[in-house]
């Protein structure tokens, strides 16, 4: 290719992206009607490659990635599909364990606004469809797929799964999935598939009986975190996964937090439930793909004196962990927080849970049109006696904080996850 063609690919995969983006003026619409319509205009794509369909509250990305990985060093041609990305589009569509082309970007969103209505699609159902004809067109043995939002109305509940995946369960989004640990759990639960096997890493009593009752509903074979498997700490980044089917000692990961084990665990389980499908998966994939797993903005360490971190907890359940986290990392350290977060997030609840650990805050406005006004932030981080200040840029704040850090001191950004990209930018990494 020459650099005349390279620029005019880059240019129009620029353009592109711009169309992508102007879809987000309608914001999140659930249901399953215009997604339909979409994939049956393509030939349904989602159709043509089996798939793993990963749900939840907290952990589904990183379940997914375990997942993802485990596949890939079994020999299988693996995607991936996630969401949000972070800096670049194509982070959303991993295939063999590279990021899908721009080529292919391109070509996809052709043929998908060929058959949209773009007054009545979003931005998710739109890239979600993208994302499936770019899968079918890799062709890969199986593809792992991460929900947007919920599980029932979501525009990635068109695929057939092998295996259906919901992890740990908290209140969110109740705007959206109804109020209640119950009402979520049912939103999510809407993913389960007749027949197919079920993994669940659920531990609240409601959730876990909306989970059972819809899977029994479905004639769906249900594994449950803490009673058909476990995933036990046995040292630093290490722990052993006992089930009723094996026990495997010391399996290491690289990501950092209590919570990833159980992740780790729900990944050999999906392991086990492919193995009985008949997909050849060793003991030696299992145990390198965990440990060589990383997830951009999970608890994520970007440069030394002074330590920066980079944690993407958007909900009151994940700032807890995140919380747990720094103080087995970090014991006796009061961090310098960047903290940005979105309207629609239980902020008030996030504030109370992160602001008495932090030396400093510096509150910013995350990326999008969603952003909570960060004076709004401050006001709330000011009533709990925390000093405060506030930034007209991610960057900006970032380079403030970092400012005011002695070399053993840490700084911490977190509140979103639309905080991840500019951060790790800032830190000097790209993804690719």
């Amino acid at each position: 290719m020459t650099a005349s063609q390279a620029r005019t690919v880059d240019q129009e995969y620029e353009e592109t992206y711009a169309f992508l983006c102007s879809l987000e003026r309608f914001g999140i619409l659930l249901g399953l009607e215009n997604i339909t319509r979409l994939l049956d205009g393509l030939g349904n794509p989602q159709k043509r490659f089996a798939s793993i369909h990963v749900a939840g509250t907290k952990g589904k990305g990183s379940t997914a990635s375990f997942v993802y990985h485990i596949l890939e060093d079994a020999g299988f041609t693996a995607a991936l599909y996630t969401s949000p990305h972070l800096n670049d589009f194509r982070e959303r569509i991993r295939v063999n364990g590279s990021l899908v082309s721009k080529e292919a970007i391109i070509s996809a969103t052709q043929k998908v606004r060929q058959v949209c209505d773009p007054e009545l699609t979003t931005f998710f159902e739109f890239t979600t469809a993208v994302a499936f004809e770019c899968i079918a067109q890799a062709a890969p043995d199986i593809a792992v797929v991460e929900v947007g939002l919920g599980g029932r109305l979501d525009a990635t509940n068109t695929v057939d799964p092998l295996v259906t995946v919901i992890t740990d369960i908290a209140r969110e989004h109740e705007d959206y999935l109804g109020q209640g640990i119950e009402s979520v759990a049912r939103e999510k639960a809407g993913i389960i598939k007749r027949g197919a096997p079920l993994v669940t890493g659920a531990t609240r009593k409601g959730a876990r009986k909306v989970i059972s009752e819809v899977a029994q509903e479905h004639g769906a074979p249900m594994r449950l975190f803490g009673r058909d498997f476990i995933g036990k700490r046995t040292g630093p980044s290490l722990f052993t996964y006992r089930s009723e089917r094996r026990t495997l000692e010391d399996l290491r990961i690289s990501m950092v937090g209590a919570h990833q084990i159980k992740n780790a665990a729900l990944a050999c389980a999906v392991a086990e439930e492919l193995q009985s499908l008949g997909y050849a998966i060793s003991e030696a994939a299992i145990r390198s793909g965990l440990a060589r797993t990383t997830f951009p903005g999970r608890f994520e360490l970007l440069r030394r004196r002074p330590d920066v971190v980079i944690d993407g907890a958007h909900s009151p359940e994940s700032m807890r962990l995140l919380k747990s986290t720094l103080r087995q990392t970090y014991p006796g350290v009061r961090p310098l927080v960047v903290l940005g977060m979105l309207q629609e997030k239980n902020y008030r609840e996030m504030v109370r849970i992160i602001a008495p650990i932090a030396k400093e805050v510096v509150c910013v406005a995350p990326q999008g049109d969603r952003a909570l006004d960060p004076e709004k932030l401050a006001e709330l981080v000011r009533e709990m006696g925390v000093p405060v200040s506030v930034a007209q840029s991610i960057e900006e704040g970032f380079h403030k904080a970092l400012g005011k850090a002695g070399r053993n001191d840490l700084v911490l950004a977190t509140g979103s996850l639309y905080m991840i990209g500019p951060i790790r930018r800032a830190c000097g990494w790209v993804d690719e």
